[in-house]
């Protein structure tokens, strides 16, 4: 008579187990890889934070230039322009020339400051 035939996976001896414990660490080694490349320090999201940043700096960049050529420009206009600085002397130091009279008015409505009723 011949023995019975025993099932392959009794024949391994426990392998079974074994191959279910390696794949369930590697899943594990995978999960903690990926929560690492989306969430770590450099991860995607501090990825995603940087690239706004660097957006928001380089409009701040544009704009200061921007500001830097107005100045330039005015700086460039008070060295050579006559008219330019006649006009600031005017405007912001009440400076008028020999002879002509100045005529100053309360603040109307328009204003803003006027009377209220």
């Amino acid at each position: 008579m011949t023995p019975p035939r025993r099932n392959r996976r009794s024949r391994n001896g426990g392998a079974q187990p074994r191959r279910t414990l390696l794949w369930g660490g590697l899943g594990l080694v995978f999960v903690y890889l990926l929560c690492f490349l989306v969430f770590g320090r450099m991860g995607l999201i501090a990825h995603v934070r940087l690239t706004e940043e660097a957006v928001r700096v380089d409009r701040e960049i544009a704009r200061v230039q921007t500001e830097i050529g107005d100045l330039g420009r005015q700086v460039a206009a008070l060295n050579r322009d006559p008219h330019t600085i006649e006009r600031l002397a005017r405007e912001r130091l009440g400076m008028v020339r020999p002879g002509e009279t100045v005529f100053l008015f309360p603040p109307g409505p328009e204003d803003g400051e006027g009377p209220t009723p």
